[in-house]
C-alpha cells in the first residue's frame, strides 16, 4: 500500500425484520435510517424475506392489515438490497445470530431479544431508540 492511501474495509449490517418495518415506514424528516448506514455493506437473508413475505398476505383482520401493509413497503425498501441463503435449522432469529457470528458482521433489529443475544454472543448491533440510531460497538475484538 503507498503512502497516504487508507485501508478501507467496509463492515455489512445484517438487516432483521423488525427493522425493516421500522425503517420503511418511519422516516424521518431530516434524514432516511438506510442512508445514514449506507456507508456500510447492507444485507439481509432469505428467512427474513419470508418473514415479511408471509406477513404482507396475512390480512385477516384490521391490525393485520395495516402490518400487512408495513411489510409490504419493507419488501419494495428492501429490492436492491442483496438476500443471503443461511442454511440449518432454526428460527429466522438463530439463523441471523448464525450468520452474523460467522461473518463478524453488524445486526440490526428493534427485537430486544435478539439484541439480548447478540450482547451475549459478543455481537455489534444497530438499534433505534426514539428516532435516533444506537450503535452498539465492541471495539475490543
Amino acid at each position: 500500500m503507498e503512502r497516504g492511501q487508507s485501508l478501507n474495509i467496509l463492515r455489512t449490517i445484517v438487516l432483521d425484520t423488525s427493522f425493516l418495518i421500522h425503517v420503511a415506514n418511519n422516516p424521518l424528516p431530516s434524514s432516511d435510517y438506510l442512508s445514514d448506514i449506507k456507508s456500510y455493506n447492507l444485507v439481509t437473508i432469505d428467512d427474513v424475506v419470508q418473514e415479511l413475505s408471509g406477513i404482507s398476505h396475512d390480512r385477516k383482520n384490521s391490525s393485520k392489515t395495516k402490518r400487512s401493509k408495513e411489510a409490504n413497503l419493507a419488501l419494495q425498501y428492501i429490492k436492491d438490497i442483496p438476500k443471503e441463503k443461511v442454511d440449518g435449522s432454526g428460527t429466522t432469529d438463530d439463523k441471523l445470530l448464525a450468520y452474523t457470528t460467522k461473518k463478524h458482521d453488524i445486526i440490526a433489529s428493534l427485537d430486544r431479544g435478539i439484541l439480548n443475544k447478540a450482547v451475549s454472543l459478543n455481537i455489534d448491533s444497530i438499534t433505534i431508540e426514539k428516532q435516533r440510531l444506537i450503535w452498539r460497538i465492541n471495539y475490543n475484538r
